[in-house]
């Protein structure tokens, strides 16, 4: 059975969701973060939201470029959340959670084609694991200057379940490792999970006094609405089957009219 604290926060997710499509819906063209976790090549392989085909990825990825949306640097994202820089309408940034191999194999070759930057966020404790990228792999990552390295903690647990020290390590260990691995700083972190159900105000907080330059969630929503989330809960939105359809439907509606 559900326990009252956990409905109470189900709710608080439920409510912050809404909120953040409510304001989206009136900044319809602010700058975006997508999410992607594993590529596949056959839509047979596609069993859950966060695996998406070969196919689908280069459709969503092209569709932005079609639109004459822009691919932001990690440089001009970090300003723009940081507001060093104007928050640019129809620009967006691609990133990977988990680190796993389809980044590399799959992802990689298209996004260095079109020149799209993208970060990916490791997990620690994957690396080297069959179907997650190794350290040669990472390594020829962050060498390319399209790709940022940041971190998605040590273990990929639940930090509302963690203690204060525990998440201290799960920050603070996962950027040494990476940081030593790439001799690159690693400034930005994505919350494993990433929804409020997950994530608690004081984990936020701690993440903030971390160190680190700025923080991703998994709550859909664009950055234009920082003033919501904070530089350390930012919206992002994760890119499934679900929303290649639309688009695909809106290309066949679109050829219909021509």
């Amino acid at each position: 059975m559900v326990s009252f604290k956990l409905r109470i926060i189900r709710e608080q997710n439920r409510l912050y969701s809404f909120a953040l499509q409510l304001f989206d819906c009136l900044q319809a063209n602010g700058s975006r973060v997508f999410l992607f976790h594993d590529i596949v090549d056959e839509m047979l392989f596609v069993k859950t939201k966060f695996v998406i085909s070969r196919a689908s990825f280069e459709c969503f990825l092209k569709y932005q470029l079609s639109k004459g949306f822009h691919a932001n640097t990690f440089d001009e994202l970090t300003r723009i959340i940081q507001g060093n820089k104007k928050k640019q309408d129809n620009s967006f940034m691609v990133t990977f959670d988990d680190a796993n191999e389809s980044v590399f194999i799959k992802a990689y070759p298209f996004l260095k084609l079109h020149n799209i930057p993208f970060i990916v966020f490791i997990t620690e404790t994957l690396i080297g694991n069959p179907g997650y990228l190794n350290k040669d792999q990472v390594m020829a990552l962050a060498n390319d200057p399209l790709c940022t390295i940041g971190s998605h903690g040590c273990h990929h647990g639940i930090f509302r379940n963690l203690t204060l020290k525990e998440m201290d390590r799960e920050l603070t260990d996962s950027r040494s490792f990476l940081e030593e691995l790439t001799q690159k700083p690693v400034t930005c972190f994505a919350f494993p999970y990433g929804r409020i159900v997950e994530c608690s105000v004081a984990n936020v907080k701690q993440l903030k006094n971390s160190g680190y330059s700025f923080s991703f969630s998994a709550i859909a929503g664009s950055l234009n609405l920082s003033w919501l989330s904070s530089n350390y809960f930012l919206p992002r939105i994760n890119v499934d089957e679900k929303s290649v359809k639309k688009i695909r439907k809106q290309q066949i509606h679109s050829d219909i009219k021509n």
